[in-house]
């Protein structure tokens, strides 16, 4: 799955639009505690996971030829 986002987005904004693309099965058992967010050389990417830690997926983004950041969602 990807999306694309402003390279200015905040967190905030990209988790909402993570929790969209996982859809509503998925993102019930995501666990915003669990969750996290962490810099990379390459930019910003998110660890999403359950209530008891497990992987749901792994989220990163890339620049895109337009200026913006194509997030993409690795499920687990």
């Amino acid at each position: 799955m990807q999306f694309t986002a402003s390279k200015d987005a905040d967190e905030d904004l990209i988790w909402s639009l993570i929790l969209n693309n996982l859809g509503s099965p998925i993102s019930k058992d995501v666990s915003p505690a669990t969750s996290a967010f962490f810099k990379t050389e390459d930019g910003l990417e998110c660890s999403v996971r359950r209530r008891n830690g497990d992987l749901i997926a792994h989220c990163y983004s890339e620049s895109d030829r337009m200026g913006q950041r194509r997030w993409t969602i690795d499920l687990k």
